[in-house]
């Protein structure tokens, strides 16, 4: 009977075993053994990850038979295997909690396994045992599915057309598979007169939609074209229920006799949450180019809020039952890992603007249009070594995820290209102090006292016999020519001072897209002047196009864009100018058009996508002056042949 469970099931699922082992919580809790824990399958199964969620779970169960917890991973187990479809197994795992242990949960998830099993008479004693008032939320909406099957065994169908339409309040507004078909299975039991009178019962209620889409089926199964066509367009565009929506827009291919698909680009982006305000500036950047654009299509926008599973549902319903030509979003990348698997599944380009490792490689329609750190190690490391003629460099990196990817992926990019990396150092997250790490990078004893002149040491911490040298004052005074520093504009503004405190003098500082902030021209501008950065956006840049995005945007919205508005309006303007042809008919086409444009003259240096599906595009080489940011053009030599354009006043 259950076809699928919804994943908002799993945290209700967590407080109701939380409050029914309340008192083995306590004993874990003492205990301080993380490895009792079954949290990380709870997150995996909420996360949809149901073949991980029961790899862990079969590995806890052999490891901790003695654990106080078995009972909520065998329920844990239990509705992962209704969730697969697999009620004997989980009648199995239901089997194995002790009688006294055996909770109202407990029997409502047996009842669930033996119904979907068709094992109905078997299931009745069990359900008689339940009550509503033992439940609440998602299980309460178990409850009445379950209720409801009871009542259709008994033939009495319209009382349980009934039940799940009070199912229906307990599913955060989102009518699922399961409840989809359970619905269209107790319709299937009435005649046509019956059916009619469900529609007029049903007017007012969510199920509403189902009745009359359950009528445009039996309309086009008497050979009534007209009438099914009838029924069923309206609510491709005005249900409120994906599955429904979905059906409606699968039935409306047979009807034509092809798929169907609207001149329409969907975007999913975060517009509620904490990260609205990164969403609508995105959002703003879209808006703009359709302004900005002749061709008739539309845009239907999707807010996936801070959850990932939302934005997963928003791009099923934009593929699957608005039916859109392409994708754009999401923003964040727990959102994107869900979100265009949907895509890829349906055959639909999505543009996704998340710079998460390894999206682009999730499918064949896959695009991501998003500044990496791949491309910005890569720029840099072309850039000092074949224009500044830097062979010998140096890393200083915060010891987080980020600093150890991009001091990897430095590393990378310079041997590559026939460079050495000397030194490589790191710090704490949360540092102000970097002398031990400058000192070592100068080769020099840290531990040595302050008043006595430091000893040289190598990597190993030996001293170092050093022979005075008269050196020239444009060389560099260690063993490197270079030092990248992947970190933010706040950090850097703390590093780079002591830098020259500790003495280390003609050296090429360089830096991400991270330092591009009025805060370090503020806070550090003599000491950061002549570094040099690269980003995927530059708002005071020459080029045409970008003076010409920025003015626009700026009578529009009153104030300067950053990259994520230029993000949003390139992504959109490509697919517009794609679209625009009114020969691309299918997605498919677009997607071949979208591999195939090269010379595209995006604001953000956009110039079309690899055969991966990322990115490829010319950033932007910025030099800090005295008190601006200056965009190289040529060589960085600092002479008026050098075209410069100051960012920050």
């Amino acid at each position: 009977m259950i076809k699928r469970f919804s994943h908002s099931v799993l945290m209700l699922m967590v407080v109701i075993c939380c409050v029914a082992t309340a008192a083995q919580a306590v004993q874990l809790a003492a205990s301080n053994d993380a490895t009792l824990s079954i949290d990380p399958a709870f997150r995996m199964y909420q996360r949809g990850e149901n073949n991980q969620a029961l790899s862990f779970l079969r590995s806890y169960l052999l490891d901790h038979a003695d654990s106080p917890h078995l009972d909520s991973a065998y329920l844990l187990m239990a509705r992962v295997l209704l969730d697969e479809h697999k009620a004997a197994d989980a009648l199995f795992y239901l089997q194995r909690i002790e009688p006294q242990q055996q909770t109202s949960e407990a029997t409502l998830l047996r009842v669930a396994a033996l119904q979907q099993l068709g094992q109905l008479d078997d299931a009745e004693p069990l359900f008689g045992q339940l009550s509503e008032e033992n439940f609440f939320g998602d299980d309460l909406a178990l409850y009445y599915r379950c209720r409801a099957d009871y009542l259709q065994n008994r033939g009495q169908a319209l009382q349980a057309l009934m039940v799940l339409s009070l199912a229906f309040q307990y599913t955060d507004n989102r009518f699922h598979q399961g409840f989809y078909d359970q619905v269209q299975q107790v319709l299937s039991d009435l005649d046509r007169d019956l059916v009619t009178e469900a529609a007029f019962m049903f007017a007012d209620t969510p199920l509403k939609d189902v009745v009359i889409l359950y009528q445009a089926r039996q309309a086009l199964e008497a050979g009534d074209v007209q009438h099914a066509r009838y029924l069923v367009q309206p609510l491709v565009r005005q249900t409120g229920l994906i599955d429904v929506q979905i059906a409606a827009a699968n039935m409306l291919d047979e009807i034509d006799g092809t798929p169907w698909y609207q001149r329409a680009i969907g975007v999913v982006l975060p517009l509620s949450g904490r990260y609205a305000p990164f969403g609508e500036l995105v959002k703003q950047g879209i808006e703009l180019a359709v302004k900005n654009s002749s061709a008739p299509i539309q845009v239907f926008y999707q807010d996936s809020g801070a959850d990932p599973q939302s934005a997963a549902d928003a791009v099923r319903r934009l593929v699957r039952a608005q039916r859109v030509m392409a994708v754009i979003g999401p923003l964040t990348g727990d959102a994107a890992m869900l979100a265009v698997q949907e895509a890829e599944k349906a055959q639909v380009p999505i543009i996704t603007l998340s710079y998460r490792d390894g999206l682009p490689q999730l499918g064949r329609y896959v695009f991501r249009n998003s500044l990496t750190p791949q491309q910005q190690v890569d720029a840099l490391a072309e850039y000092a070594i074949e224009e500044l003629g830097l062979n010998t460099y140096a890393i200083l990196s915060p010891g987080n995820k980020m600093g150890q990817q991009y001091a990897q992926l430095f590393r990378q990019a310079i041997e590559k290209r026939g460079g050495d990396i000397e030194h490589q150092r790191s710090y704490g997250d949360s540092a102000t102090d970097f002398r031990r790490q400058l000192l070592l990078l100068k080769g020099e004893d840290p531990d040595a006292p302050q008043d006595v002149e430091p000893k040289a040491v190598d990597e190993e911490g030996e001293e170092l016999v050093v022979e005075e040298e008269k050196e020239s004052e444009s060389l560099p005074n260690v063993d490197f020519e270079g030092l990248f520093i992947p970190d933010y504009a706040d950090s850097v503004a703390l590093i780079a001072p002591q830098i020259a405190y500790y003495g280390i003098e003609n050296v090429q500082l360089l830096g991400i897209n991270g330092w591009n902030s009025p805060q370090l021209i503020d806070q550090a501008g003599r000491y950061v002047r002549g570094s040099i950065i690269c980003d995927g956006f530059f708002a005071q840049s020459p080029d045409a196009p970008v003076k010409q995005f920025v003015e626009r945007y700026q009578r529009v919205y009153g104030e300067t864009p950053s990259i994520l508005e230029a993000q949003g309006y390139d992504s959109a303007r490509l697919l517009l100018k794609i679209l625009a042809d009114s020969a691309i008919t299918t997605p498919q086409q677009l997607q071949q058009h979208l591999y195939q444009e090269k010379s595209f003259d995006g604001v953000t240096g956009l110039q079309g996508f690899d055969r991966q599906g990322e990115a490829q595009r010319a950033l932007f080489m910025l030099k800090f002056g005295r008190k601006q940011l200056w965009q190289l053009r040529g060589l960085p030599e600092p002479t008026p042949s050098v075209e410069m354009v100051p960012i920050f006043e």
